[in-house]
């Protein structure tokens, strides 16, 4: 047996009994990401509860949000990147908004991963813009290149 033979048979018998994890794992994987738009007003989901007499423990409240939709839905919101926006930024609280998301399977959480806002009925870009890198970003903070403040922007969608 060679070399090269043996580093095989020895790969192939390590990598033998992570099989059934990796096909299970590759599961859900198969399904579509489907995306919908919901409209209605982001607003801490505290806001919500206590309309109906429930209260988020203290350390929840920030990190908890949830989009109430025009309908009267109610959907918390994932915080991860397409979100964060909404933690960091109250100014994107309670206006009127379009966000382009998932819906959770078997949940009601709502997964964002695009955000616009309407101003006089019209739809409109939000992002935070670094003038020195032109780089569009899309939470508060600093510039991940040059290390400037990024500027909240709101531009009309063409």
């Amino acid at each position: 047996m060679t070399k090269n033979q043996l580093r095989c048979f020895v790969v192939i018998a390590l990598a033998m009994p992570l099989l059934p994890m990796l096909r299970a794992a590759g599961q859900g994987d198969n399904a579509p990401f489907k995306t919908e738009y919901f409209n209605g007003k982001v607003v801490p989901l505290e806001q919500i509860l206590k309309k109906h007499g429930a209260k988020l423990d203290a350390d929840a409240t920030p990190t908890w949000h949830a989009l109430l939709t025009d309908d009267g839905k109610v959907y918390p919101l994932v915080k991860d990147a397409g979100a964060r926006m909404f933690f960091k930024d109250a100014k994107l609280l309670n206006r009127p908004m379009r966000l382009t998301g998932r819906l959770i399977p078997g949940a009601t959480l709502l997964q964002v991963v695009n955000v616009h806002s309407y101003q006089k009925g019209q739809l409109h870009d939000v992002y935070y813009w670094c003038d020195i890198c032109t780089i569009r970003g899309f939470e508060a903070g600093i510039c991940d290149c040059c290390g400037a403040p990024m500027e909240f922007r709101e531009t009309p969608v063409k």
